[in-house]
């Protein structure tokens, strides 16, 4: 029962943590259409790869492995593993308010005439890291 229940307490935060994700893409979005509007055309591709990576990522979480392992499995996941995995989703939750930053940011400088580059190189960087994160976390759930 304590398993079940820290299955269930594992994939509620990875639903919320997906969907706090999907929705840090909309200041990106305003960017972008602020963009088309003036002459800063060539930033476009850059704000879209970004916002297709913070999506994608957004999908490997909410479709992460949860510690399932069904009644007859040879091996049974245990508490302290099924623990470790929430742990890593914790880890990434805790990560959100500086990715908002980040994008926030990348956001606000699209359409100035300096620090877009920078902006955009210091998103995808800390993009990186939220993604070597849910790869550790892979690797363990493959590992259970």
């Amino acid at each position: 029962q304590d398993r079940e229940g820290l299955r269930e307490a594992d994939k509620r935060v990875r639903i919320y943590l997906a969907e706090t994700l999907a929705t840090l893409t909309r200041p990106l979005e305003a960017a972008q259409r602020h963009l088309v509007e003036g002459t800063w055309l060539d930033r476009l591709p850059t704000l879209d790869r970004i916002m297709r990576q913070v999506l994608t990522l957004a999908d490997r979480v909410r479709f992460a492995s949860y510690g399932f392992a069904g009644v007859f499995d040879a091996h049974k996941i245990r508490r302290r593993e099924l623990s470790a995995l929430h742990d890593y989703d914790v880890k990434m939750l805790e990560e959100i308010p500086r990715l908002q930053a980040c994008l926030q940011t990348l956001a606000d400088q699209a359409a100035q005439p300096t620090g877009f580059a920078e902006a955009a190189q210091a998103a995808e960087e800390e993009w990186g890291r939220f993604e070597r994160t849910l790869d550790e976390r892979h690797r363990l759930a493959r590992g259970l």
